[in-house]
């Protein structure tokens, strides 16, 4: 009797996200049925879905799937396509794309965009590279570079990113600052907007428009309106900084008249590239607070000053780690969506790199801090092991993880041993955060007794002076 043998099925490959590519037409039939016809049959991509929304044109193009009773402006009118494709299908991620693009460059280039799109939760949206009057988007530095904003023209957003933040802004019509505004959104939400250099398409640009110059001003118009209404008169600034403010919140005490000397006068030389610091005076030791002590805190030109007294039954270690967290609660009080804080403890000099230094820092998205201080001989990498990390002597925050920290601060201290550096560095590790160092210290702690601890404290052997 002989035995059957049965091959071993070929393990199957995960299917391509499923991506609805909609086309938005405006007066550009010819263009738009020659661009339908190649993403039908010459993409190389299957997993795909092409929509062509007329809107309210002339003349339909023939390629046309759908058509709107009237022109709704350019961001309209791909809101009705996302809505359109939205309700047929369950799509992993959306190509919006202008009518008047071309694909010279080869036939991968969606692709290309899924591969890096899909290869991190953190990716919100991609673009391929373009010439365009933003000249950014016409080189990438690497497959996945990091930038503040996509131009419009051909984003590949992902599904969950729309889930998440919604659609781009409506009141934005004609599409001017859809780009900025949904950039920050998305970098507000701890994501990122993805440049690759392993796609590029061309853009023909404004063959839908008749008066350019009108259009412009109309347009400009339009989102100065609705951007300055939405955030304020000085909307530029506070959105299309990558790194926005870096707010100083100084943690200070009144023990050591010479330690606050030395701290003043090395944090004047780096004042210049920081905001007007938040001062938190700890008074967990002492009540009293001298004549010269307050004067040098004068000299700080802080923008604020606030006082934590002892904790009433706790004793001072305890009492300084609720100072940590008043200071917290008084920096998120007086800053802003897009800033970041930088805690700074009043025991340190700076070195003369330190403004170069976080200038350009870049901070990515999953950034819970960034440490600029590196006791003894550093962590052995730029990012840190959340149950190594201590020394909180110059700490770089996202506002965001900031708050996090603030609203969990009851069961954080019900887990999670002191003193603060401990407990910010574990629940931001569990809460997916990573926690990163520069590759050199750009402080110095004071080499002293600990005023916390009573004990000889801990000095950086990697200071960048």
């Amino acid at each position: 009797m002989s035995e059957e043998t049965h091959a071993t099925p070929a393990p199957q490959m995960p299917a391509p996200p499923k991506v609805a590519i909609i086309v938005l037409n405006f007066n550009t039939a010819a263009l738009t049925d020659a661009l339908a016809a190649y993403l039908t049959h010459d993409l190389h991509y299957a997993n795909k879905k092409v929509y062509v929304i007329d809107n309210g044109s002339e003349t339909r193009p023939a390629s046309a799937t759908h058509a709107l009773p009237e022109n709704l402006g350019f961001t309209r009118g791909m809101h009705e396509g996302y809505q359109i494709a939205s309700a047929e299908d369950d799509y992993d991620a959306y190509w919006f794309l202008n009518s008047d693009v071309g694909f010279e460059y080869g036939n991968d280039v969606l692709s290309n965009l899924c591969d890096v799109l899909f290869a991190s939760d953190l990716y919100a949206q991609i673009a391929p590279q373009h010439n365009s009057p933003h000249k950014f988007m016409e080189q990438a530095a690497s497959e996945a570079e990091l930038v503040n904003y996509l131009e419009a023209t051909a984003p590949l957003v992902k599904a969950s990113t729309i889930e998440h933040l919604g659609f781009w802004d409506l009141r934005l019509t004609y599409g001017w600052g859809v780009d900025y505004d949904y950039g920050y959104r998305v970098r507000e939400a701890g994501l990122a907007n993805v440049l690759t250099n392993r796609a590029r398409i061309t853009h023909k640009e404004h063959k839908s428009i008749t008066d350019y110059s009108d259009y412009v001003n109309r347009a400009s118009a339009e989102m100065n309106t609705v951007l300055a209404e939405k955030y304020g008169a000085d909307w530029w600034g506070r959105i299309m900084s990558p790194d926005g403010r870096v707010v100083p919140l100084i943690l200070s005490c009144d023990r050591n008249a010479w330690l606050m000397e030395q701290f003043v006068s090395s944090f004047r030389t780096v004042s210049a590239g920081l905001e007007p610091p938040v001062i938190v005076i700890d008074t967990s030791h002492t009540p009293k607070l001298s004549g010269k002590y307050l004067s040098l805190v004068t000299a700080l030109a802080p923008a604020a000053v606030y006082v934590h007294a002892r904790e009433a039954g706790m004793s001072t270690y305890d009492s300084v780690q609720e100072a940590v967290h008043f200071a917290f609660q008084r920096v998120l009080e007086v800053t802003r969506e897009g800033d970041r804080i930088l805690f700074i403890e009043d025991d340190i000099i700076f070195s003369k790199r330190f403004n170069e230094k976080l200038r350009t820092l870049r901070v990515n998205p999953d950034t819970g801090l960034l440490t600029l201080y590196l006791p003894g001989n550093e962590y052995g990498s730029t990012v840190i092991d959340p149950h190594k990390f201590y020394g909180t002597q110059c700490v770089l925050f996202p506002r965001r993880p900031l708050q996090e920290i603030v609203a969990n601060w009851d069961e954080i201290k019900r887990r999670i041993p002191p003193g603060y550096d401990i407990r910010w560095s574990r629940f931001l590790g569990e809460r997916g955060y990573k926690l990163y160092g520069t590759e050199h210290s750009y402080v110095q702690h004071l080499q002293t007794v600990s005023r916390l601890h009573g004990h000889s404290s801990h000095i950086s052997n990697k200071f960048k002076g």
